[in-house]
C-alpha cells in the first residue's frame, strides 16, 4: 500500500534528479566551449606576437637611414641633383624584326 507522501516524495526526488542532470550537462557544455574559447585566445595571441615582432623589426629598419632612403627610391624620389629615367619594357611579341 503506497502511501501518497511517498509519491510526492518520488516524484520530487525524480524532478531533483533531472535537474542535477541538466546542470551537469550545462556545466560540462560550458567547460568544453571555455576550453575552445581559451584554444581560440592562445591562437590569436600567438598571431599577434608574430605580428609585433614583424612590427618591431619594421620600426628597427626604419632606423637605418639607408633603409628610409631606400624606400623613397622605390617611390621615385631622387636628390635634387638627380635625374629619374623611367625604363618601359616592350611588349611581348612586339619585338622589331631586323631588315636587310
Amino acid at each position: 500500500m503506497d502511501r501518497p507522501i511517498y509519491r510526492f516524495l518520488h516524484l520530487v526526488f525524480a524532478i531533483g534528479t533531472l535537474h542535477l542532470l541538466v546542470l551537469f550537462t550545462l556545466e560540462f557544455q560550458r567547460h568544453f566551449q571555455l576550453r575552445q574559447d581559451i584554444s581560440n585566445a592562445r591562437v590569436r595571441l600567438e598571431a599577434l606576437e608574430q605580428r609585433n615582432q614583424k612590427l618591431t623589426d619594421e620600426l628597427q629598419l626604419a632606423a637605418d637611414t639607408r633603409y628610409r632612403e631606400g624606400l623613397a627610391r622605390q617611390m621615385g624620389y631622387v636628390h635634387k641633383d638627380e635625374l629619374l629615367y623611367l625604363y618601359t619594357r616592350p611588349k611581348v611579341g612586339s619585338n622589331p624584326t631586323p631588315s636587310n
